[in-house]
């Protein structure tokens, strides 16, 4: 079997770590077909519609809890496209934020996604250009964010009476809950114009939008780990996340899908 690939705290990430990363990112973004970041962005919000949000999306009339599948789904193959443009030699995963963390307390978006500019080079990871021209009106700019207050995040204490819940209905609901909070403190709002992330329709531009949800698979993966992986409806399991060709059954482990979280505790 293959090595399994380690998604990583960002904040963990050696020099040479975060530059392969860097790298990578670089690569996608300036790639305009389906191997490229803007193909794989558009198919969370404009104009593809397809992430799963509160047991709905656009493309069903079904309710189904499926937010936690689909973004496991999602995660992994923006990964793979992502590694396809790392390094040569490079086994990159894609790299978790802990926004429980006092690192996160300090420097609200993780450093590594707060400078514009790195080398003298703009940095990948700070912003990505939005190209959707499909949109109403159509969209041709760069992302951008406005965080807010870092004391309303959540903390350490808080995520664990979280991964103590017991019923998978029970811990989908609160976990989305925290993971929309973020998204909005993410985007935040300069006084005239709103953060992508604080958008459904242009989160998955943000390059943080990643890592964010690296950290919500992960708390999923940790609370599997408490409560068994296939605590979940049954009825979830033969769904197909679309447009991936993948069903929830598939994503429960994920091991079997190639890779593994370097820190599995959530430490207070």
């Amino acid at each position: 079997m293959a090595s399994l690939t380690v998604r990583k705290n960002v904040d963990a990430l050696t020099p040479a770590e975060l530059q392969a990363l860097r790298q990578a990112y670089r690569n996608a973004q300036q790639i305009m077909d389906n191997r490229g970041y803007n193909y794989h962005a558009g198919l969370h919000g404009i104009p593809n519609w397809y992430c799963w949000h509160h047991e709905r999306t656009r493309g069903s009339t079904v309710n189904a809890k499926l937010f936690l599948p689909w973004h496991r789904a999602y995660l992994l193959h923006f990964e793979k496209a992502v590694r396809d443009q790392a390094p040569p030699n490079t086994k990159l995963g894609l790299p978790w934020w802990d926004w429980t963390s006092g690192t996160s307390r300090v420097t609200f978006v993780p450093q590594a996604f707060s400078v514009a500019n790195v080398a003298g080079q703009p940095n990948p990871l700070f912003s990505a250009r939005i190209v959707a021209p499909t949109a109403n009106p159509p969209i041709n700019r760069m992302t951008r964010r406005f965080p807010r207050n870092s004391a309303v995040l959540p903390t350490p204490a808080a995520i664990n009476a979280l991964l103590n819940l017991t019923q998978f209905n029970d811990f989908e609901f609160q976990i989305e809950n925290i993971h929309d909070n973020i998204h909005g403190w993410t985007g935040g709002n300069n006084g005239s114009i709103g953060g992508d992330m604080a958008s459904v329709a242009t989160a998955a531009w943000d390059p943080v939008f990643w890592s964010h949800h690296c950290m919500i698979d992960r708390l999923w993966y940790l609370w599997q780990i408490r409560h068994g992986v296939n605590n979940i409806p049954p009825d979830l399991l033969p769904m197909v996340l679309q447009p991936f060709p993948l069903t929830v059954r598939d994503v429960l482990s994920i091991n079997s899908l190639g890779y593994e979280y370097a820190v599995s505790l959530v430490r207070i």
